[in-house]
């Protein structure tokens, strides 16, 4: 169900959430406004507006320009968001360039991490150019 403003224009709720099942591949750029979350594996590009969510049998395998990254299962490339968690059992392994990066115990990180400044605004990268 879509919700729409005065202005006939959509906009997203808070609760509205994108599902990538177990089982499901998605291949290619992949654009978004609400929530993500990956249970199953994306390979390429993920631009999103909100959280992307990587479950512990997901994977992502490209890049990811987002809000907030949560990977709690396998991410492999390069992600640009304002903040970014290694939960307990998940694997990084890449660049990530971020805010703020959060690495719990048991979790992995095996790559490059770069601070973003404020004001600073997550670059969108053409699927050409991966």
């Amino acid at each position: 169900m879509a919700i729409f403003n005065k202005d006939n224009e959509h906009s997203v709720s808070a609760s509205e959430t994108t599902i990538i099942a177990s089982g499901a591949k998605i291949d290619g750029v992949f654009n978004c406004q609400s929530r993500l979350h990956v249970d199953g594996e994306v390979k390429g590009q993920i631009n999103s507006q909100s959280i992307v969510t990587i479950g512990k049998n997901g994977k992502i395998h490209g890049q990811v320009v987002a809000n907030r990254l949560i990977v709690n299962g396998l991410f492999e490339g390069d992600a640009n968001c304002d903040g970014v968690e290694v939960l307990e059992g998940g694997t990084f392994l890449g660049k990530v360039h971020s805010k703020e990066l959060m690495i719990e115990a048991k979790a992995r990180f095996e790559g490059e991490s770069k601070i973003k400044k404020d004001g600073e605004t997550p670059i969108v990268m053409d699927s050409e150019e991966q």
